[in-house]
């Protein structure tokens, strides 16, 4: 009799738990996706990224799907840097291309419409190395890191990730 007792009182402990976890999900689950929307609209307000697990950059790319385009049709870019401590006018002659991923589902939108665009890749290139003097240009690492604001502003103007690199054929400061 005691086990069969022991059993009953089992059995009602886990209708009761079952209970609980079902009052649990129903009061718990809508605030949590509140919760979970509150924090993309935030995200996206101050422009994180919301995809940091994704694979992006050139370096997750296929080589076979890997497309260049030459900026200005491999022509150079003259840019007017910013005066720097010297107070005089110099110049950075640079010739830039896009790396593109040809298997992105944005790439196909694109596709028809990149030699049209390629004034904002012009003015995306002579904005971000505009803004800089010519001895911060001079160092490698402030060329990736206008690289890269490059490589933000054209992913932001699309809202895409096909472009997955910006590249300097030649980068000459004079």
């Amino acid at each position: 009799m005691k086990k069969n007792l022991m059993s009953v009182l089992i059995f009602a402990l886990v209708l009761v738990n079952l209970a609980f976890t079902a009052v649990m999900t129903f009061s718990i689950l809508p605030a949590t996706k509140n919760a979970n929307k509150l924090i993309e609209d935030v995200a996206k307000a101050i422009k994180l990224e919301l995809s940091a697990g994704k694979p992006n950059g050139v370096s997750n790319v296929s080589m076979a799907d890997l497309e260049t385009y030459s900026i200005n049709n491999g022509e150079s870019i003259n840019i007017l840097l910013k005066k720097g401590a010297d107070g005089k006018d110099h110049y950075a002659v640079v010739k830039a291309f896009l790396s593109i991923n040809t298997k992105d589902e944005e790439y196909s939108t694109y596709k028809a419409t990149v030699d049209q665009k390629d004034q904002i890749f012009r003015e995306a290139i002579t904005k971000a190395v505009g803004s800089r003097t010519k001895e911060e240009i001079s160092d490698q690492s402030i060329k990736d890191e206008v690289a890269g604001e490059i490589l933000e502003e054209l992913q932001s103007l699309y809202n895409s990730a096909w472009i997955v690199e910006v590249g300097f054929a030649d980068f000459l400061l004079q």
